[in-house]
């Protein structure tokens, strides 16, 4: 569980990392996906989501409890330009804390934390008018993203994420910079052919740790409830999350070429792991876990004879 910011009332935002990690919050009042989709374990979806390596959770909390969240996943079609792509599933905001701005700053966090463009598909008027404002925009023909057979998407280019921002939000604290330097070491060249407990060390410093939740006591609102949820589900890209007691010897930004079952679990428990084509002097394909970021595996190319 990372803090990545908190506001001046009190509630606290979180990307979860792991499923456990739940166990230490509650939920709060829900009633958008309930009602409409017949989400009515929310606990269960999110554990369920935490297990999927492409999948990025992220949950405002208030009083130990979530009053937030928004499920966001790595597309699986590249982009034309080469940068990454990811689509917002679903974000919903308890109706207690609607309406005060929670939504638009649990997005422009993530935003902030996630590199290269999001793309959202609202199933109604309002979830396209709240994303509008937040600069998504119909795609053109010319876009990044190929989204021709995905009709109603609406895209917020990388190019526009910067003019989201939290000054009028009363964020008090701001670390996103830090979790996106975690999740995606391969966005700062400097950390290429370095070791994680390195990139660790420096995201301590600055700032990043693991967080345990102690939010402010702080007086709920009334209002009605901001949600959406986006539909289409084919998505199978692994992100790398680094781990402090290995060392980095590949190219974190190889060309991710699928998911792969291993015969036996990592260390961490898991039994999926990525597959990552590796340039370099000794090319081949390295089995990253994932789930930990551990090698499991690494496949030389067959010289020929």
């Amino acid at each position: 569980m990372i803090e990545i910011a908190r506001n001046s009332d009190g509630v606290h935002f979180y990307l979860l990392e792991h499923a456990f990690e739940l166990d230490k919050l509650g939920i709060g009042e829900f009633t958008y996906f309930k009602k409409h989709l017949g989400m009515s374990d929310y606990m269960a979806n999110f554990r369920s989501w935490l297990k999927r390596p492409n999948v990025y959770l992220v949950v405002a909390v208030l009083e130990k409890s979530i009053v937030g969240w928004s499920m966001n996943e790595s597309w699986s079609k590249p982009s034309t330009d080469g940068r990454p792509v990811f689509v917002l599933r679903a974000i919903e905001v308890s109706p207690q804390l609607a309406s005060k701005g929670l939504g638009r700053t649990l997005f422009t966090l993530i935003s902030r934390i996630l590199p290269g463009h999001i793309i959202t598909k609202p199933v109604n008027a309002n979830a396209k008018n709240f994303f509008v404002s937040l600069s998504f925009i119909l795609p053109a023909k010319n876009c990044p993203v190929g989204l021709a057979d995905h009709p109603g998407y609406l895209l917020l280019d990388e190019g526009s994420k910067s003019g989201l921002s939290l000054e009028r939000m009363h964020v008090t604290q701001d670390r996103t910079e830090q979790c996106r330097m975690k999740l995606f070491p391969g966005e700062y060249p400097a950390s290429k052919g370095r070791t994680r407990s390195a990139i660790a060390s420096d995201v301590k410093a600055g700032g990043l740790k693991k967080a345990s939740v102690a939010p402010e006591n702080t007086t709920d609102g009334t209002a009605g409830t901001d949600h959406t949820i986006c539909e289409d589900r084919s998505s199978n890209e692994v992100s790398l999350v680094p781990d402090a007691s290995t060392p980095v010897r590949l190219d974190l930004r190889g060309e991710f070429i699928g998911n792969q079952k291993m015969l036996s679990s990592c260390e961490c428990g898991e039994n999926m792991a990525g597959k990552f084509l590796q340039g370099g002097p000794k090319p081949g394909t390295a089995f990253i876990c994932s789930s930990c970021g551990r090698e499991r595996y690494f496949l030389p190319v067959r010289k020929a004879a």
